[in-house]
């Protein structure tokens, strides 16, 4: 494959992988948690639904990542990639990664813990478990925190990139 065809087929992918990230992200907080808590009726199916789709969530932004990585490796591996850009995008694209790890695995697993194992019953206050629904909703707000930063970080990536030299 010729330099210019596969340097286009690779800024594909990257534009690709950062346009699922943040789509996956917007949708979710603009389509799909709202309506879920609005319309389920019980806060524990809402929980369960949300669960379900956060994994999906979390599985869409593996395989953006996955390809943001194996764009980002292709322009690092030749000498004239290696611009300032570049550079700062592949640490944007690491941050993220780290991020999307705490969240996606970490922290999730920790809420599903304490919403299925600890809480049980979110429509019902039980005072012997305030402790855990303060750890819940703590670690609710961290999670939406570093997802609302990598939400920023992609749109930085994708900002650059608009202002990146293109090869020929």
């Amino acid at each position: 494959m010729n330099k210019p065809v596969a340097h286009s087929i690779f800024l594909f992918i990257e534009q690709l992988g950062i346009a699922i990230w943040i789509g996956a992200i917007v949708m979710f907080a603009f389509a799909v948690a709202g309506t879920i808590f609005k319309e389920a009726g019980s806060i524990n199916l809402a929980g369960h639904l949300n669960g379900k789709v956060l994994a999906k969530l979390n599985l869409l932004e593996a395989i953006a990542s996955a390809l943001l990585t194996m764009s980002t490796i292709y322009f690092l591996v030749q000498a004239e990639e290696r611009t300032t850009l570049r550079l700062i995008k592949t640490a944007i694209l690491l941050v993220m990664i780290g991020l999307l790890m705490v969240y996606g695995k970490f922290i999730t697993d920790r809420l599903e813990f304490l919403r299925v194992v600890e809480i049980k019953d979110f429509d019902n206050f039980d005072v012997s478990k305030q402790a855990f629904r303060d750890e819940f909703n703590a670690l609710h707000k961290t999670y939406t925190r570093l997802v609302s930063v990598n939400l920023l970080l992609g749109l930085v990536f994708m900002g650059i990139s608009a202002f990146e030299r293109r090869g020929s």
